[in-house]
């Protein structure tokens, strides 16, 4: 696993936290990055993903519900929520990140901590948001 994936998979653990714990995801952030072994460069990215999917959670969450209207954002996993906000921000505000490499990383996440399914849903999902990526 790269750091980089493991920056991300970070980021999905304090989302996930935030989202079903309610918890304040600043406090959840420091108590995961003290206990990680991500070098300094990567616990950066860590907290830029982290603070950019919250901040931008209402655009993500629109978005799914456009490409995906049979899903209800409240009815989705939590891990695939967040998932999806995680990308979505990395697709649409993070211009360091390839497409490719963004659906990708969102991909082994959901292989890692989804169910059977989510791969799958959260690659077609994303494959929609690259499209309309592309468009603009």
């Amino acid at each position: 696993m790269t750091k980089r994936h493991e920056a991300r998979a970070l980021a999905l653990k304090v989302l996930y936290e935030a989202d079903v714990a309610r918890h304040d995801p600043a406090v959840i952030l420091d108590r995961q990055l003290v206990s990680s072994d991500l070098e300094a460069e990567n616990q950066v990215f860590a907290r830029g993903l982290v603070e950019g999917a919250q901040s931008n959670k209402a655009e993500a969450d629109g978005i799914i519900t456009r490409l995906a209207p049979a899903y209800p954002v409240a009815q989705l996993s939590p891990i695939d929520r967040n998932i999806l906000r995680l990308a979505i921000y990395e697709l649409l505000h993070d211009n360091t990140v390839p497409v490719r490499v963004a659906i990708n990383e969102a991909v082994e996440l959901a292989k890692d901590f989804g169910s059977d399914s989510s791969a799958k849903f959260i690659n077609g999902v994303l494959s929609s948001v690259a499209t309309l990526v592309q468009r603009q």
